[in-house]
């Protein structure tokens, strides 16, 4: 056999062949999220499709379909049960912004600006959580309070990786707005691999250096 390299032909094919793979992880995941009346469906159509995308980044899967059915399958109690913290919170920061956003009969008030912005860095921090709780859902084993624990405290201890997180979702929403036929195509699909890609990253480094016996159990 020849093991020369590709050339940019090859390369060129494999890119495309990632794109494609792209595409059909959204699919999956927008029907995922249908099947479960969105509610219940958004999380374990999320772990599904993070798990297969990390399978198709590191070349370890040729069966999209069937991984993303049989993760999805496997893991939506667990997937549910993990989402519902971060349901009922962005219920609860939903109420908060409508309250901060109503104007009072005086005007704008420090108040209304004050709880303004703690709805904001409020929903930033429950956005990288839930970030990484989808990640950590597809990657590792563990109870949904350890899931729960390792989410919020993920974030805090990676300000690196928070950052990062909150640059490429923020350039991802710009490229999204510029060009919304993109939505449809992998609007979901590009998020969920570069989430991640940044979340499993620090996670695997951070776990590394915990005792043997205390690391979760990789799935």
């Amino acid at each position: 056999m020849n093991d020369a390299p590709l050339g940019w032909a090859g390369r060129l094919m494999e890119w495309l062949r990632f794109a494609t793979s792209l595409v059909l992880v959204n699919v999956l995941f927008i029907a995922g999220s249908l099947a479960g009346l969105v509610l219940l469906g958004i999380f374990p159509a999320a772990v599904a499709a993070t798990t297969v995308l990390a399978r198709l980044r590191a070349g370890e899967t040729a069966h999209v379909v069937r991984d993303f059915v049989a993760v999805y399958r496997s893991r939506f109690r667990h997937a549910n049960l993990v989402g519902s913290i971060f349901w009922l919170a962005g219920l609860l920061l939903g109420l908060n912004l409508l309250a901060a956003m109503v104007p009072s009969g005086t005007g704008a008030s420090p108040v209304s600006a004050v709880l303004l912005l703690l709805s904001v860095l409020a929903g930033a921090a429950t956005l990288l959580a839930a970030a990484a709780a989808v990640t950590l859902c597809g990657r590792y084993r563990d109870s949904v309070l350890n899931t729960w624990k390792a989410a919020f405290l993920l974030p805090l201890v990676s300000p690196g990786m928070s950052v990062s997180l909150l640059g490429v979702l923020a350039a991802l929403a710009v490229i999204f707005a510029a060009a919304p036929i993109l939505l449809p195509l992998v609007g979901a699909a590009v998020p969920l691999l570069a989430c991640g890609a940044l979340v499993s990253r620090r996670a695997a480094r951070l776990w590394d250096q915990l005792p043997a016996g205390t690391r979760p159990v990789t799935a």
